[in-house]
């Protein structure tokens, strides 16, 4: 592949550039693939990430009165840098993908950028990534994709002494990225590691910040612990969650895919640690793990994978020593879920309840579980079972959830 090389003309004496200083800079990424404002703004709509647009001529440094047309997409913020601020200047054979950075040029910001938006601009098709301080005008990329897109040669001036910073993208790793913080981390990587390497998928933990995200570009599967409000990570999972952060608020976990470089992005987050925990064994346990090894084993493209979630979630169930003559059910509701509590007196702690199937009838919902024994040698104590349920979304009204005989009544 050809990486094109932008011409750099210094126009200002150094006794003015020494004023100069950069306070930013910008680094782009150019995609053999032609693009328009209407289909990105349909994937925008569509894809659920959460985003804002504005078509306009921009300024790119606080130098100069220079300013070009272009797409500008406001997507939410990682770890290290705040509100990503990202530019698409369209084109019919070469589209640019720019985004601000600091003046360390960094990429994490346009990976995270690239990886959001992978579903609308294949990463497959990037010729060129470069990248220069705000006091290089106009800004490298943006210099390189109108050489490619246009023929034209744009002279770059250039306030104070800089650099460019231009690579070609690595191969996929054919492996398994894990990005968490501390808590995530000790509480769920093993589970998650040990699952992929049973079915022969190997599996690296990348850590939390900034360089985690630049090394996820390079996988195949990328797996993000926790939600919005987790140490380090949430912030950078807040505009891949996008409006599914409210199902979280209201369900207690939730498991979202997006497109992610070359591959999938799975973020599993909990209302707390444990509730991740949870969640991680769900997605352990279901249609979506088994998708996900196919991604990385086989490489084959996929835009988006999805969970299939029945009316009734059981999060979590455990056994501990105590004494209850019969059984106990409560319901709580928030927004259009159900939160139900169950619990029942056993022989001894070491048990758990199965979900083996529901049925609704009208506005009646039967729980239907059995046990399952959870150690060969348990402690001489009489037990109780609990399992916590989340039930919806459903629709305004009243319900009965009956367990085992035990019905009670709510409204939602």
């Amino acid at each position: 592949m050809r990486v094109a090389l932008a011409l750099i003309s210094i126009l200002l004496p150094l006794s003015l550039s020494l004023a100069c200083p950069p306070n930013a800079g910008y680094v782009g990424a150019i995609y053999k693939q032609g693009s328009d404002l209407n289909s990105l703004m349909e994937f925008l709509k569509a894809s659920g990430i959460a985003s804002s647009m504005e078509v306009g001529p921009f300024n790119f440094s606080p130098y100069s009165n220079f300013s070009y047309p272009s797409i500008y997409i406001s997507i939410g913020s990682y770890e290290e840098g705040g509100s990503i601020k990202a530019y698409v200047f369209p084109g019919s054979s070469y589209t640019l993908l720019m985004v601000e950075t600091d003046t360390n040029l960094s990429e994490a910001p346009l990976v995270y950028a690239e990886s959001l938006l992978s579903g609308y601009l294949n990463p497959e098709l990037i010729v060129n990534v470069s990248s220069s301080p705000n006091n290089w005008v106009p800004p490298v990329p943006l210099a390189e994709w109108s050489k490619l897109e246009k023929g034209e040669e744009l002279k770059i001036s250039v306030y104070k002494c800089g650099f460019i910073y231009s690579k070609l993208r690595r191969p996929q790793i054919e492996k398994v990225g894990v990005i968490a913080n501390d808590i995530d981390y000790s509480l769920s990587f093993d589970m998650i590691r040990d699952a992929f390497e049973r079915r022969g998928v190997g599996v690296d933990y990348l850590g939390s910040g900034a360089r985690a995200l630049i090394a996820a570009q390079k996988y195949r599967a990328v797996i993000i612990l926790g939600g919005p409000k987790a140490p380090i990570v949430g912030r950078g999972v807040i505009p891949i969650m996008g409006e599914e952060r409210k199902e979280l608020g209201e369900r207690g976990w939730v498991i979202v895919t997006r497109p992610w470089g070359t591959g999938i992005a799975v973020v599993i987050a909990g209302a707390d640690r444990y509730l991740t925990r949870e969640a991680v064994k769900k997605f352990l346990s279901s249609e979506l793990f088994d998708q996900v090894v196919k991604v990385v084993k086989e490489g084959r493209e996929m835009k988006r994978v999805s969970e299939k979630k029945g009316l009734v979630e059981l999060v979590s169930s455990f056994g501990r020593c105590g004494y209850q003559e019969g059984p106990s059910l409560s319901v709580t509701v928030r927004g259009s879920y159900a939160y139900a509590n169950y619990s029942l007196g056993h022989a001894n702690p070491c048990a758990k309840f199965v979900l083996r199937g529901y049925e609704m009838e009208g506005n009646r919902i039967e729980i239907e579980l059995s046990t399952e024994e959870t150690a060969e040698i348990c402690v001489q104590c009489i037990g109780v079972i609990y399992a916590n349920f989340v039930i919806g979304p459903l629709p305004p009204g009243s319900y009965e959830l009956c367990i085992g005989g035990l019905c009670v009544p709510f409204r939602v």
